[in-house]
């Protein structure tokens, strides 16, 4: 019979909070967080998590720092990590009284996975896939056919979307814990890794361009689906939901909260100015910095080393066959001069030639400049310059730059404002200039323009954005608005 020899077992932190004594505490906590998970909100707050467990019925003597404690404990042993919110910090003393944001780790979720749904657990496949992100934009195009026969359509779409979505939040965080791991960095710098490299490095680049692609369609998709056909489209999904046996035994308002906020999440999570989407690309454009700067720093010390290796061993021979003199004289080639002395300066030059030395050229005088402050040069009294010609030529450009910004400003005005979600196909030049406006008039409550109209800049409502056409493309910006006051 085979022996084997049973290496001791170290104790796994993460699963602490299953056992310690407030192991109620703290397995409430995670299953809180794991459930808001599910319906794609990832971070929580303090607030948030301690009016939960307040509602509980074991939880009428909890406190605040209780629940600081026990969150601060879940974060030492690596089942949620927190991230310093600075969103709504005001004041320097707001920012040094820290607010934190809540999320799972990948360790913990899989932990609290592997609880809610022991007897269907799944090993989830770690990637960027960016078919996940097209199949979404495809069914966000599908809504107003779903609309049509949504009795028909309308689960098989929402199982769609969320299956889709889900691949996407679940399949990315792994991916990118894996990539930022201490396991993960500590491979990158061996020299091995050079060959993985340029497959890795291409591998993101394909994911982030097809994702910087469609993210702002889906973006324009979701901001300008109109509010009833959503609560249409959701009204029948959450009656089917209902109506499903499995279902038969929940509260009805459950099932509907948890719908539309599943909804809400996946519309926030791609529409959201700081949300998951752009953390997503930013993710990625600092592993692919970090994966790029190894590589480089890999491939410039073997090159170094290989060179120096082979230059040292050459020298060490000459220095070998050479008395101490001599050795001087190498040295001297070799490594330069121990303390050497420079001059500088924009010296007349007798031959460009290198082999000349420059004890054979000829000596030259400079003269040297007093530094005191006391000594100056006198300063020759020169006769202002005439520049009416100038002058003239300056006033006529200033004259047809005002008139031109004069046209197109009548050009643009729609009574007395201009509407960015209402321009026409316009140049880059034209564009170019909007912009400088929109600079000024953000900066502060009045602005003007370079022939002095004042105007002022109204913001849009809910966020609303609009699609920019010029003739070399299309932007997704704000809908903001130029409204011209008197004077």
């Amino acid at each position: 019979m085979s022996q084997f020899l049973i290496l001791p077992l170290q104790q796994v932190k993460q699963f602490k909070y299953l056992t310690e004594s407030n192991a109620e505490r703290y397995r409430a906590i995670m299953r809180f967080c794991f459930l808001n998970h599910m319906q794609y909100k990832n971070r929580l707050t303090k607030d948030e998590i301690y009016s939960f467990l307040k509602t509980l019925p074991n939880f009428s003597d909890y406190t605040e720092e209780m629940c600081e404690q026990d969150l601060k404990s879940l974060v030492d042993w690596g089942n949620l990590k927190s991230t310093q919110d600075t969103s709504k910090t005001a004041t320097l003393q707001e920012f040094k009284n820290k607010r934190f944001l809540y999320e799972l780790t990948s360790i913990g979720l899989r932990i609290e996975r592997f609880l809610f749904e022991l007897e269907n657990s799944q090993e989830t496949k770690a990637e960027l896939n960016p078919k996940h992100i097209e199949k979404i934009y495809e069914l966000l195009l599908k809504i107003d056919i779903v609309l049509k026969a949504p009795q028909e359509q309308a689960v098989d779409w929402w199982d769609e979307l969320t299956g889709a979505f889900e691949e996407i939040e679940r399949s990315y965080t792994e991916y990118i814990s894996m990539l930022t791991s201490s396991e993960y960095e500590s491979l990158m710098i061996k020299e091995k890794f050079l060959e993985y490299k340029s497959k890795l490095v291409h591998y993101l680049y394909n994911f982030h361009d097809m994702f910087q692609g469609y993210l702002p369609r889906i973006r324009t998709l979701f901001l300008n689906l109109p509010q009833f056909k959503v609560d249409e489209l959701l009204m029948y999904i959450i009656q089917a939901e209902k109506e499903h046996p499995k279902n038969i035994f929940r509260d009805g308002g459950t099932i509907e909260g948890y719908i539309k906020s599943r909804w809400q999440n996946i519309k926030d999570w791609f529409v959201s100015p700081n949300g998951q989407a752009e953390r997503l690309l930013e993710q990625i454009q600092q592993i692919i910095r970090k994966v790029s700067s190894y590589a480089a720093r890999l491939s410039e010390s073997s090159t170094l080393k290989v060179n120096r290796t082979e230059e040292y061993k050459h020298l060490a021979k000459l220095f070998s066959n050479l008395d101490i003199s001599e050795c001087h004289k190498l040295s001297a080639v070799v490594f330069g001069v121990m303390c050497p002395k420079y001059i500088t300066g924009d010296f007349p030059r007798a031959t460009e030639s290198t082999a000349i030395s420059i004890l054979d050229l000829p000596s030259f005088k400079v003269p040297l400049k007093s530094r005191g402050r006391l000594i100056r040069e006198k300063i020759k009294v020169v006769p202002a310059s005439e520049f009416s010609e100038e002058k003239k030529k300056r006033f006529e450009e200033y004259k047809k730059k005002i008139e031109e910004e004069n046209e197109l400003l009548q050009s643009l005005l729609k009574g007395n404002k201009i509407e960015f979600e209402r321009l026409p196909r316009i140049t880059p030049e034209v564009r170019k200039r909007l912009f400088v406006w929109l600079s000024r008039g953000l900066s502060s409550k009045v602005a003007n323009t370079d022939s002095g109209k004042k105007f002022r800049v109204i913001r849009p409502q809910d966020d609303k954005r609009c699609i920019l056409e010029c003739t070399d493309g299309k932007m997704d910006m704000p809908a903001y608005v130029l409204e011209f006051v008197d004077e």
